[in-house]
């Protein structure tokens, strides 16, 4: 049989061992009658060791699973020490990771060795990160202000969101895309300029161009430009549209139609009454076409007809001559929408009126903005609302404009009108239609006077 004292020293043994292998181990029960030697002397030595090995072993396992508040260990083992400090610098970086994620990237480490650097260069990364951000957030909104500066007044607000949505945003260089191109402009509004006071000129300019904007934008059409009385709209950019063409007839009949209320308004503020011409096209014609247009007119171009599709309600054909183009492009009034029945333009019906004299007047001719400086002979032969019929032994061509006098007054007083030429008579010749564009107040009483509204 082993003695007690073999079988102690085989637990002292084996309590050993486990605690080499990292197990945890009990403290060695001491026999009560083991006599006071080097075998009780041992086991109390051994025991005391356990405890106070188990207590480290235990706080160890605490700090490896993320409990940094342990309970203090009470032990005179020199490793406590660096259980201490190692929880102290765990609890430190712990409130300075807490500082980090907080915003604050100043944060430092220098107690921690080869760790402290990487804490550091991670905080100078997220620090360095941080400043790019906050860069590439002011380019982005320095582009969105740009945006919204630039399209925003003259774009719907659906445009403008879908541009600061664009990945790409406005691509430098650009890119080729067919657009459909809208420019209207008033009729005779320089000279009606020069009979009215600034100020009205700019207000009744302002209330047009805020009725013509809300049509516009309403319809997803962009404002590339606007000069004057005149407005040149893109439809497809910079936003394609895949029924740009189709957008663009129904604002253009929208647009006039709105010229009633427009005028309407002008009555009630004692302004004159105006009119616009508008034209469509799909390349860079559209300023020549638009010059073609009469007063409450819509032109459109083949291309355009033919992008816009079926249901397009047509009027007469206008054949636009421009520099550089071989043959005439055949254009055709616009009169409406098959989809849009409301948006339809009535044909106004002839109502001139033959006069039994003639009345002499003189005519001259404009070439773009400018007057040839020579006055030819006429007669005015018929009048109607907005329409005269005009003699003359000078040449003219369709839809070229001109100046017609009646004698007496001067300046401002003179009985004069703008007009555009429409058509021809074949019989008497030297006889043609004449569009008014623009007509002066003495003229006004002279033509009411002949179609018998004077008293």
């Amino acid at each position: 049989m082993i003695s007690v004292a073999e079988e102690l020293i085989d637990r002292i043994t084996a309590a050993i061992h486990y605690l080499r292998v990292g197990k945890p181990v009990g403290p060695i029960d001491m026999p009560a009658d083991l006599p006071d030697n080097e075998i009780r002397q041992l086991i109390t030595y051994v025991n005391r060791f356990l405890v106070e090995f188990n207590a480290v072993s235990k706080a160890l396992g605490q700090m490896a699973v993320g409990e940094l508040n342990i309970p203090r260990v009470a032990s005179r083992m020199e490793v406590v020490q660096s259980l201490k400090t190692l929880q102290s610098n765990l609890t430190h970086l712990t409130w300075k990771t807490q500082q980090v994620a907080a915003g604050d990237l100043e944060q430092k480490v220098d107690f921690m060795g080869d760790f402290s650097i990487a804490f550091n260069s991670m905080t100078q990364q997220l620090k360095d990160s941080r400043e790019q951000l906050l860069r590439l957030n002011e380019q982005l909104e320095a582009r969105n202000r740009f945006i919204r500066e630039t399209f925003g007044r003259y774009t719907s607000d659906d445009i403008v969101e879908v541009l600061l949505d664009m990945p790409e945003g406005l691509r430098l260089g650009g890119e080729k895309r067919e657009v459909t191109i809208l420019m209207s402009d008033l009729r005779g509004f320089t000279s009606m300029v020069e009979r009215l006071e600034p100020t009205t000129v700019v207000a009744l300019l302002n209330h047009y161009l805020s009725a013509m904007i809300e049509v516009i934008q309403h319809n997803g059409g962009t404002i590339d430009e606007i000069i004057g009385d005149a407005i040149l709209v893109l439809f497809g950019a910079p936003v394609q549209m895949p029924d740009a063409a189709l957008r663009a007839i129904r604002a253009a009949l929208q647009m006039q139609q709105a010229m009633q209320q427009v005028n309407a308004h002008n009555a009630r503020q004692g302004w004159p009454e105006i009119s616009m011409g508008i034209a469509l096209h799909t390349v860079n014609l559209t300023g020549r076409i638009e010059s073609y247009t009469l007063g409450g007119q819509v032109l459109v171009s083949p291309s355009l007809m033919q992008a816009a599709g079926p249901g397009l309600i047509l009027g007469e054909e206008v054949k636009v001559s421009a520099k550089g183009m071989p043959e005439p492009l055949l254009c055709r009034e616009l009169l409406g929408h098959e989809a849009y029945p409301e948006l339809s333009l009535a044909v106004p019906e002839s109502q001139l009126m033959m006069l039994p004299i003639p009345v002499p007047c003189s005519m001259i001719k404009l070439t773009g903005k400018q007057l040839d400086n020579q006055e030819h002979p006429a007669t005015l032969r018929g009048v109607a609302p907005g329409q005269a019929v005009l003699a003359t032994a000078c040449p003219l061509e369709q839809y070229s404009n001109i100046i017609v006098r009646l004698e007496g007054g001067t300046g401002q007083d003179a009985p004069e009108l703008y007009a555009k030429v429409i058509r021809f008579f074949e019989e008497p010749e030297g006889c043609c239609v004449l569009h008014f564009t623009s007509v002066s107040p003495a003229m006004q009483v002279q033509l009411d006077r002949l179609m018998g509204k004077s008293e």
